[in-house]
C-alpha cells in the first residue's frame, strides 16, 4: 500500500496562457535543437472543424489535454519520441490548419543570476519557477533545515540566507561543509535569487539552517540524523530536507525506528520532512524515505522521465528534477550533481515558497498542494514511478487562484429552429486559505452569451461561490468561442494568476469543457 497523505482529488479547469512557437510548414520550421515538451504536440483544425477536432483526435487514439483559449488550439498527448511523426500525420489529414511541437519559451519574471539559464529544472515545462515568481519569490519567514554534510557558510550565493545551525559530527556550532553535498542541496532550495551572481534557489529568500550529520566522506549515523531532526524542529525549521538514506533498505525499515520517531516528532510539530528516495534503480524506496512520516522524492531528467538511477515503488510520494542539476559548490563555486539528493531539495524549496506566501497552511495542506499541482507523468493518477507526478511551482499558484468548474445545460426547445435560451451555472473554488475578491468577464464580448450579475464576489477555501452564464443562441450560428476570464486578488492585495475557461457554442449548446489537471 502506498503512503497515505490525506490527498483528495478535485476537478479543475486550468488553461495555460504561455505563448507557443509554431511549425506550420517546411519554410516555418524552427531549429531542430529548440527545447520542447516531450510527449506533446499542438494542433489547430480548419475553421469548419474547430473544437470538434477533439473528437476526431480521440477517434485516432490521441489524448487531448486542453484547449488554448481564443485560438481553438488543442494540446495533445502523444508517445514520447513520436512527436514529429504525429505532426506529419496530422498535417497530412487535410482538416488541420497547423500543428507543431510544444516548444519551451523563457518566462517573463526571469532573475538576473548569471547561470540561471543553466538551471533547466526551474524553466517553463518543468517547475516553471519564473511563472510562480511573478506571484511570489519567497521570503525569510520560512526556515529549511538541511540535514546533510553541512553548508559552505561563506558562499556568496548562500551567505545572506544562512541562519545558525549545529554540527552533530564534530559537536560544535560551525556546521561548515567538508564534503560538498550539503552546499549543493542548499543552493537548490534557497540560493539568493536575482542578486546578479550564480544561481537561484526555488525560494529566493528562505532561511537555510545547516545541520551537519554527515562527515567529510558523506557518511553518518542514524543517531546523528535523529538528533539533527530534533534540533531542527526545536529551533524553528518548518521544512526539513534529508538528501540521504541507506542503500539496499526498504520498508518496513527495521532498525531505523530512531529516525522514524524523530520524523514523527517533526510531524507532531507541523514540520514537513522531505527525503530522497535513493539511487539504486530499485523498485523500492530506501529508508528512511519509505516511512509514512517522510515525503519520498524520486528523480526525473531533462526528458521529463524517471532518471535511470532513481528508486521508485509503492512508498513513493512525488518526483522532481534530479539529473545534471547546476547549483552551489564549496569554495564559492558552482557545478553539476545528479541524484535523488538533488530532487528532494526542489520539493523542500517549493514547500518553503508556499509557506512564505501562505503561512497559515498546515503541513498536510502544503504537501497536498504540492501533490495536487504536480504534472501527472506516467500512468494517470498516482503511480510507482512518479508518485503524484513531477512538481510544478506555477501550478501551485494557479490552484490558489480562483478556479471554475461548470456543466452545460442546453434547452432542447431550440432544436426545431427557434432560439435556444441556456443558463449555465459555474462554480468558483480555491485552495487559497486567504479570502479572494474575484471578478469575471467574457473576452471577447459576444452577442450569444452574457454573465448574469453579479459579475464579482469573494471566495475562500471551503466556501465556494457561483456565477451564471446566460446564452442566447440563434439556429444559424456556426461553431464560435469566447472565454470566461476570472481575475483574483487576496485581501492582502496580492494578485493571482488569471484563469481562462473557453466557452463554446455548437448546435445551440453552450458548454464549458472540463479538463483534469
Amino acid at each position: 500500500m502506498r503512503k497515505l497523505s490525506g490527498l483528495f482529488f478535485a476537478l479543475f479547469i486550468v488553461f495555460s496562457l504561455a505563448p507557443a512557437v509554431w511549425a506550420g510548414g517546411p519554410e516555418l520550421q524552427p531549429p531542430d535543437d529548440l527545447p520542447f515538451v516531450p510527449g506533446e504536440v499542438l494542433v489547430k483544425f480548419q475553421p469548419q472543424v474547430g473544437a470538434l477536432g477533439v473528437f476526431s483526435l480521440q477517434a485516432d487514439g490521441l489524448e487531448p489535454l486542453e484547449t488554448i483559449p481564443h485560438a481553438s488550439v488543442i494540446r495533445v498527448r502523444v508517445g514520447t519520441g513520436r512527436e514529429r511523426q504525429t505532426i506529419a500525420d496530422l498535417l497530412a489529414r487535410g482538416d488541420v490548419e497547423y500543428a507543431g511541437l510544444n516548444y519551451r519559451v523563457q518566462a517573463t519574471d526571469t532573475p538576473n543570476d548569471t547561470y540561471f539559464a543553466w538551471q533547466w529544472a526551474l524553466q517553463t515545462g518543468f517547475l516553471d519557477a519564473p511563472s510562480a515568481w511573478t506571484t511570489h519569490h519567497g521570503t525569510g519567514t520560512v526556515t529549511v533545515a538541511v540535514i546533510d554534510s553541512g553548508v559552505d557558510l561563506d558562499h556568496p550565493d548562500l551567505q545572506a540566507n544562512i541562519t545558525s545551525g549545529w554540527d552533530f559530527v564534530d559537536d560544535d556550532s560551525l556546521p561548515d561543509d567538508a564534503f560538498g553535498h550539503g552546499t549543493h542541496v542548499a543552493g537548490i532550495i534557497a540560493a539568493v535569487g536575482n542578486n546578479g551572481i550564480g544561481v537561484s534557489g526555488v525560494s529566493w529568500g528562505a532561511r537555510i539552517m545547516p545541520v551537519r550529520a554527515l562527515d567529510s566522506y558523506g557518511s553518518g549515523t542514524i543517531s546523528d540524523v535523529a538528533s539533527a531532526i530534533y534540533y531542527a524542529v526545536d529551533n524553528g525549521a518548518r521544512v526539513i530536507n534529508m538528501s540521504l538514506g541507506a542503500a539496499g533498505t526498504s520498508y518496513p525499515c527495521t532498525g531505523f525506528e530512531v529516525v522514524r520517531d524523530a520524523m514523527q516528532y517533526a510531524l507532531n510539530h507541523d514540520v514537513l520532512v522531505v527525503v530522497s528516495a535513493g539511487n539504486e534503480s530499485a523498485s523500492a524506496v530506501s529508508c528512511p524515505a519509505a516511512y509514512d512520516q517522510a515525503v519520498a522524492v524520486a528523480a526525473t531528467n531533462s526528458s521529463d522521465t524517471l532518471a535511470y538511477y532513481s528508486n521508485f515503488g509503492p512508498r513513493l510520494d512525488i518526483a522532481a528534477p534530479g539529473s545534471s542539476i547546476f547549483s552551489t559548490l564549496r569554495g564559492g563555486s558552482y557545478g553539476y550533481m545528479s541524484g535523488t539528493s538533488m530532487a528532494a531539495p526542489h520539493v523542500a524549496g517549493l514547500a518553503a515558497l508556499i509557506w512564505s506566501y501562505t503561512p497559515s497552511l498546515s503541513r498536510s495542506q502544503v504537501q497536498e498542494l504540492i501533490q495536487t499541482s504536480a504534472d501527472d507523468l506516467g500512468s494517470p493518477g498516482w503511480d510507482e514511478q512518479y508518485g503524484y507526478g513531477r512538481i510544478n511551482a506555477a501550478n501551485v499558484f494557479r490552484l490558489m487562484a480562483p478556479q471554475a468548474t461548470g456543466v452545460y445545460l442546453p434547452d432542447s426547445g431550440g432544436l426545431g429552429g427557434s432560439t435556444t435560451d441556456t443558463y449555465t451555472t459555474v462554480t468558483i473554488t480555491t485552495h487559497n486559505p486567504k479570502t479572494i475578491t474575484w471578478s469575471a468577464s467574457l473576452v471577447p464580448a459576444v452577442s450569444w452569451v452574457e454573465i448574469v450579475p453579479p459579475t464579482s464576489g469573494q471566495v475562500s477555501s471551503g466556501s465556494p461561490t457561483t456565477l451564471t452564464l446566460h446564452g442566447i443562441v440563434q439556429p444559424s450560428y456556426s461553431p464560435e468561442t469566447t472565454a470566461l476570464v476570472l481575475t483574483g486578488v487576496t485581501g492582502d492585495g496580492e494578485p493571482l494568476p488569471d484563469v481562462v475557461i473557453p466557452v463554446y457554442v455548437w448546435k445551440q449548446q453552450i458548454f464549458l469543457p472540463l479538463v483534469f489537471r
